[in-house]
This record gives C-alpha cells, sequence and structure tokens, in this order.
C-alpha cells in the first residue's frame, strides 16, 4: 500500500520514485500511477501565496492503460486537513489551551491571522475527534495513568506518552506512524 502521508520531503521522492512499482489503493493493480499535480492552499508559514499541500497521484486509465482512474493524495505530515494551522501550531494551540483552560488566549498566541471565531470550530474539531484518536493510539501504547476530568488532557497525555521520543510534533508523528488524518 502506498505511504499517504510522508514525514518528509525525502519521503516524498523515494515514493515518487516506486510510484511505477506501487499498486493502485483503488484498483490493486501495479504500473499506472503517475503524479497528478498538487492540492494548494494557504497556510500559517505562507499567509500571502498558496502552498502545496499534498501531491495527486492519478492511477492512469488513458491510451490502453487499464488502471481505475480515480486519484488520491498524499499529504505531508505538517499539514493538516482542512485546516490553515501546520501540526506544529496545532499542537501548540491544543497544549496552551488545555493547560491555561483559556482556548481563546491560546489562539491568539499563535498570530495566525484567523478570526476569533476559528477557535472554537478547531476545538469542536478536536473534540469530535478524541474517541478516534484515543483508540488509535490504544493500539501502540497503554494511556498514561492520569486522573482528570479534562478530556482532551487525557488525549494529549495519551499523544505525548505516544510519541515522545519522535522527532516531529506528536500530531504529525500521528499521522506518519498511524497513516491517518489527526482531525
Amino acid at each position: 500500500m502506498c505511504s499517504r502521508i510522508c514525514s518528509s520531503q525525502l519521503e516524498f521522492e523515494a515514493l515518487y520514485t516506486k510510484l511505477k512499482i506501487t499498486e493502485c489503493p483503488h484498483c490493486k493493480t501495479v504500473g499506472y500511477l503517475i503524479k497528478h499535480g498538487f492540492l494548494r492552499g494557504y497556510d500559517s508559514q505562507h499567509q500571502l501565496g498558496k502552498t502545496a499541500r499534498a501531491t495527486r497521484v492519478f492511477c492512469s486509465n488513458r491510451n490502453r492503460a487499464t488502471g481505475c482512474g480515480k486519484t488520491f493524495s498524499v499529504w505531508m505530515a505538517d499539514k493538516i486537513k482542512h485546516l490553515f494551522l501546520s501540526a506544529e501550531s496545532l499542537w501548540q494551540f491544543l497544549s496552551t489551551a488545555v493547560s491555561s483552560g483559556n482556548k481563546l488566549q491560546a489562539f491568539r498566541k499563535l498570530n495566525s491571522g484567523l478570526s476569533d471565531s476559528a477557535t472554537y470550530h478547531i476545538w469542536r474539531r478536536f473534540s469530535n475527534a478524541q474517541a478516534i484518536i484515543r483508540t488509535a493510539l490504544a493500539a501502540l501504547c497503554e494511556p498514561p495513568q492520569l486522573v482528570s476530568d479534562c478530556p482532551a488532557q487525557l488525549t494529549l497525555a495519551h499523544l505525548r506518552k505516544a510519541f515522545k521520543e519522535h522527532p516531529l510534533s506528536p500530531i504529525a508523528a500521528f499521522g506518519v506512524t498511524l497513516q491517518a488524518f489527526f482531525i
């Protein structure tokens, strides 16, 4: 199976050199995958212009190729799907919000340029995803022994424990290790 979240540009390039010998995740045929453009959007590092957030891969069904004609995206681990913030900024926001108890103040520290209402949209996405995140983390390690009435604190502690030795932010490490989007 082709990796859908890559940790570095080198991993991206290694994936592209092997496209012709990689099977399509949809139809399982080998030999028809080709690069097919980029998914561009704004992020916190490039506020003035669009940047490549992911790359599209196409299973070719053109000119007698027997691929399925479907595409899929290969994302960089530091990008969050449908979110302006990077994985590092999201981690900083969540950690600060949980420790201080003030979501709005934690979000304003990022200087992201997003409106204050974005704070609550992002927090809601995180809150709705916590059960899925904790279930995925349970497959990697036992949850930490914390006594807290705050589910977000427990989720972040579990994330820290699972990826304490990873050089990337824990959110990026989550994506690369589990090949799943954080929120």
